[in-house]
């Protein structure tokens, strides 16, 4: 597929226009050139669908402004699932349940075309050496919680639990990526045999227990702690993967 076309349709008369045309010169309706955040095909915001992916456009219940450059946000729906792309930045909002269905759902990943955003790659940093920003929501403008995908995508996150994610340029085609790879499947795998080692630790603790009581070693206080202690450390890991 062709993102590059050299001309669009004015989507008010049908005439050929420039991407960067400000204006129609057939009807003068201004135009306000945008990159479609599925596919980063230009589109204009005026446009109903996307040229390049079929996208649709999708006016924001509640106006999403860029987490990173505070500017006013464009939203497409495709597949079941809505993207908002910032023009300044190339960054991409999706809003919490479009996350899921993007994690989820084939079709959806499918339909992302996009091959990231259309300005320079961001440049590659050790991320131990490079500060610690947390960005506003772009609904809320809460400071979000920042987590590495699947806790091992190499993808740092910005995540608002009840609102979306943000991703920056590059990010989201990484993310489905991983995905596609099998990358979920691996993080699965990792998290059961963290679970399955913290079942074993608890079945020694307790084994120590009933050893030490029926020794008449007992302590009861340090027994009794040590194995309430191993008791939360499970609980917590599963509480941790289902609310994941």
């Amino acid at each position: 597929m062709n993102l590059k076309i050299a001309t669009l349709r004015c989507p008010s008369c049908g005439a050929s226009v420039l991407p960067e045309a400000k204006a129609c010169a057939h009807c003068s309706v201004s135009l306000h050139p945008v990159r479609c955040p599925w596919c980063f095909g230009w589109t204009f915001t005026e446009s109903k669908d996307c040229a390049h992916c079929g996208s649709l456009a999708e006016p924001a219940a509640v106006p999403a402004s860029c987490p990173t450059c505070r500017a006013p946000m464009t939203a497409r729906a495709l597949a079941g699932a809505v993207l908002s792309g910032c023009p300044g930045c190339g960054g991409v909002w999706a809003d919490a349940d479009s996350f899921r269905r993007l994690c989820a759902e084939r079709e959806t990943q499918a339909s992302y075309l996009g091959e990231g955003s259309a300005l320079p790659a961001p440049k590659m940093e050790n991320p131990r050496l490079s500060p610690i920003v947390y960005r506003p929501c772009a609904i809320c403008s809460q400071l979000m919680n920042r987590f590495n995908f699947a806790d091992c995508s190499g993808v740092i996150l910005d995540v608002c639990k009840p609102h979306g994610v943000w991703f920056d340029p590059d990010e989201l085609r990484r993310i489905v990526a991983f995905i596609q790879g099998g990358g979920m499947d691996v993080a699965r795998a990792k998290e059961r045999a963290k679970l399955e080692v913290e079942r074993k630790r608890l079945e020694r603790a307790t084994a120590d227990a009933k050893a030490a009581q029926s020794s008449g070693e007992f302590d009861g206080f340090s027994v009794q702690f040590r194995t309430a202690t191993s008791v939360y450390s499970a609980r917590d890991l599963l509480r941790f993967i289902v609310d994941k």
